[in-house]
This record gives structure tokens, C-alpha cells and sequence, in this order.
């Protein structure tokens, strides 16, 4: 079984916001296929079965807010007895500009506190798959924590909305293809090149 989780805060409050675009993207995926969330609270975490890409899967949403995310995690993969390779953590990224997404294989966290919950509640393993979702460019130092907890510009909206929803179409691809070939189809696309259907046919 496949088990996708999306990293984000719990609450009305953030729901907007830049840092909850993992959450974002798993609720697609779970409206797409009908699918419904549910509370574990033994896993600490909303949980979603479905299929994707033929594959059985698992959508998570970790309720412990994002920099405890791995306490969450770690739980859902003992309970259900996943092995890594079969994990793929979707999240924020700063260091990549908004209208790309990108997929890695194992590494580090990059600054990404989630993502560091994740390897240090995994005992420092770091042989999982991530899905990065642009929403930089990153103002860095003091200003970063306010950046990604702040809710993405009227004037960007439109293509953080395409960019879920690419992510979401990636997620299901690499449930059928795993991560090789997700990298080579969708590390290069970048939205920001390719004007909304809508428009191009004015």
C-alpha cells in the first residue's frame, strides 16, 4: 500500500496558507476519488483510503501541526506496516519558486521543519520519497515563518491552484511509476511558462 502524506496545520486559521499546501493536495486527490478523511486518534492524524494509479493507498493528514508532523507519520507506518519505499511526504518548499514542483528521493529536510520531523522520528532515516511544491521565493531569515504561514497573493492564486492541481495528477502517477520516472516527467514543467487554457484561446 501506498501511503501519501501531505504536511500542514490543522485549522481554519491555515488553511490557506502557503505552508499548508501538502494538506491541499491530498484533499484533492481525496475529493477527486471520492473518498472521505477520518480521524485517528491513536495515529494522530486524518486518514483517507482510496486507490491511485491502480495502487491501494493511504491519504494522511497529520493533525499534530507541521513541525511534529513525524510523530504522526512514524505512527501510521508502524500501524500499518509500511516500509519507506512505499512513502511519499508531499509539502511546501521555498527554495522552489511557485509554479514548479519537484520530486526527490531520500535526502535532507532543506529547511523544511516537517520534513525534519519526519527524518528524526524515522531515527534519522532519510530513504522516503518527498513532493516539493513551490510557493517561494523565499524572503529568508526572520521573515520566512511569516511568509509561508500567510496566505497566498490574490494576484498568485490562480497558478498556486494549477500547481496543486499538477501535484495531484504527480501523486497518482508515482503510485503507477514510482519516482524515477515521476522525476523525469514532471521535475521540468514549470507553470509559470504555460499560459491557462482560458487565456490562451482569447
Amino acid at each position: 500500500m501506498k501511503v501519501i502524506v501531505g504536511l500542514g496545520n490543522p485549522g481554519v486559521q491555515y488553511s490557506a496558507t502557503r505552508h499548508n499546501a501538502g494538506f491541499r493536495v491530498v484533499d484533492k486527490l481525496a475529493t477527486e476519488a471520492g473518498a472521505s478523511f477520518a480521524g485517528k486518534r491513536g495515529l494522530m492524524s486524518e486518514v483517507a483510503r482510496t486507490a491511485l494509479g491502480g495502487q491501494d493507498a493511504l491519504l494522511v493528514k497529520p493533525m499534530t501541526y507541521m513541525n511534529l508532523s513525524g510523530q504522526a507519520v512514524l505512527a501510521v507506518l508502524q500501524w500499518y506496516k509500511i516500509d519507506l519505499d512505499e512513502l511519499l511526504v508531499v509539502h511546501d518548499d521555498v527554495a522552489l519558486p511557485l509554479g514548479r514542483i519537484r520530486f526527490q528521493r531520500h535526502g535532507g529536510a532543506g529547511g523544511q521543519h516537517g520534513v525534519e520531523s519526519v527524518i528524526e522520528c524515522l531515527g534519522g532515516a532519510r530513504q522516503f520519497d518527498r513532493l516539493k511544491i513551490g510557493v517561494g521565493p523565499d524572503p529568508g531569515g526572520s521573515e520566512r515563518a511569516d511568509y509561508v504561514l500567510s496566505p497566498v497573493l490574490p494576484a498568485e492564486r490562480e497558478l498556486f491552484e494549477r500547481c496543486l492541481c499538477l501535484a495531484a495528477e504527480a501523486v497518482a502517477f508515482w503510485c503507477l511509476r514510482g519516482s524515477a520516472e515521476a522525476m523525469n516527467k514532471y521535475n521540468g514543467i514549470d507553470l509559470r511558462d504555460e499560459e491557462p487554457a482560458e487565456k490562451a484561446s482569447d
